[in-house]
């Protein structure tokens, strides 16, 4: 008994320090890959797109370490991007955003997108992608996931969010313009006072979403779905397509 004793007691220290050993390797992982992504300057590119997909790695090795790595990548590319300018966009007599053009995302954030977009929601947990207040113009995101994203006051002009999930995402006050979100899903979504001039919503699900005030001008809205969205206040002309559009009675603020 003593000898079985003994024995089982060894198995559990022997996991014990097999776990410890574990988790002070991804300890380890994670500091270099944040140090690298520390790296500025065009000397350090590939440093920081080697940290990106380590920290990528690091998530899918260890759940319990995935929602420090979403924050820690949407803080990377907050503190790398410029902010946009507020302005005001007489079209649509409202406030708006800029950033200084032409402005195309630079590789290591493209990456960074690519990374969250792509990752495994179901560890978020608490974590959230952040990217309010950033300059993302011309950014490749589709198919990506940004479920319950803050984009508030992005600047995602030109942007591709093709088939993107942005459910319950907010994106109040965002500049989307000629942005492409056909089949997006915006289920939910927070889309106030957004600048959609020119995007293209073709078949989007907008079912329960928040547009009051957006500006649709020119907005390709073919085949959407509107069921419960709130479209009070929001600016549209005679250049917004509205075609096989699908509402009900829970759909404020129709304009046809």
């Amino acid at each position: 008994m003593l000898a079985a004793l003994a024995a089982t007691g060894g198995v559990y220290f022997t996991g014990r320090s097999l776990e410890a050993t574990r988790q002070g390797q991804l300890t380890d992982r994670f500091t270099k890959a944040v140090d690298q992504l520390d790296r500025t300057g065009t000397d350090h590119l590939q440093a920081r797109l080697g940290a990106i997909y380590a920290l990528e790695r690091l998530a899918r090795d260890s759940p319990r370490d995935h929602p420090t790595v979403v924050e820690v990548l949407s803080a990377f590319i907050r503190t790398t991007t410029p902010q946009p300018t507020t302005v005001f966009d007489l079209s649509a007599d409202l406030p708006g955003i800029t950033c200084s053009e032409p402005y195309n995302v630079a590789p290591d954030i493209q990456a960074a997108l690519t990374v969250l977009g792509r990752r495994d929601s179901t560890h978020d947990q608490t974590a959230q992608i952040d990217l309010h207040n950033t300059c993302l113009g011309n950014a490749y995101l589709s198919g990506a996931d940004l479920t319950n994203a803050n984009l508030r006051n992005a600047y995602l002009t030109h942007a591709d969010l093709r088939d993107a999930d942005l459910r319950g995402a907010t994106v109040h006050g965002a500049n989307l313009t000629h942005v492409d979100l056909r089949d997006a899903n915006l289920r939910g979504a927070t889309v106030h006072g957004a600048n959609l001039f020119d995007a293209d919503l073709r078949y989007a699900d907008l079912t329960g979403a928040d547009l009051r005030y957006a500006n649709l001008t020119g907005a390709s809205l073919i085949g959407a779905d509107l069921s419960y969205a709130n479209l009070v206040g929001a600016h549209h002309d005679e250049k917004t397509v509205i075609i096989d559009v699908v509402i009900n009675d829970g759909t404020r603020g129709v304009w046809w």
